[in-house]
């Protein structure tokens, strides 16, 4: 039966003349029918240079954004980075630190892991997010650092991002 429909089909298109070129095929031939058309004397002087010659292609991407949170308790802490890529795939890392430390250094030790795996990855552009707000604004010094002990911590994440090209920083609730 579906022999009996092509076959009818066929024999009603017969009296046109229709032919199928592939697409590559029906491009070349244009090219060639330019080239064909406006042919290239060997006297001439070919100029080659572009008038936009310093004009470049970009591609404009979404930037890598990264999570970071980190909790303290009597056994030890716990710190977790979660990044997110311009193409939206998660990467999740979780570690467990095995000194005692108090909630903020939990939370600068997430943050200075987390920059530093992004360096690892050779991330350039970075959105950093993190629900501690002490942390937040001490890094972008909004507020001063009055605990000697996070001083360190501090100056090693401003020191991190520093190596980034373009690098925004966040508080999320």
């Amino acid at each position: 039966m579906l022999s009996g429909r092509l076959a009818k089909s066929m024999l009603l298109l017969s009296e046109y003349t229709i032919t199928y070129e592939l697409a590559k095929a029906v491009k070349g031939k244009v090219v060639a029918d330019f080239l064909a058309a406006h042919p290239v004397m060997d006297n001439e002087n070919n100029n080659d240079d572009f008038p936009d010659e310093q004009v470049m292609v970009t591609e404009s991407q979404n930037p890598w954004q990264m999570y970071f949170d980190g909790a303290s308790r009597a056994s030890g802490a716990s710190i977790g980075v979660i990044f997110i890529t311009s193409q939206g795939d998660l990467l999740p890392y979780s570690f467990t630190l095995g000194t005692a430390c108090t909630n903020n250094e939990a939370e600068y030790k997430a943050l200075i892991i987390g920059m530093e795996i992004a360096q690892e990855m050779k991330i350039k552009t970075l959105q950093i997010f993190g629900d501690s707000k002490l942390i937040i604004n001490q890094l972008i010094a909004e507020f001063e650092i009055r605990k000697q002990e996070l001083l360190p911590y501090c100056q090693r994440a401003q020191q991190l991002l520093e190596q980034f090209c373009h690098v925004k920083i966040k508080h999320v609730s």
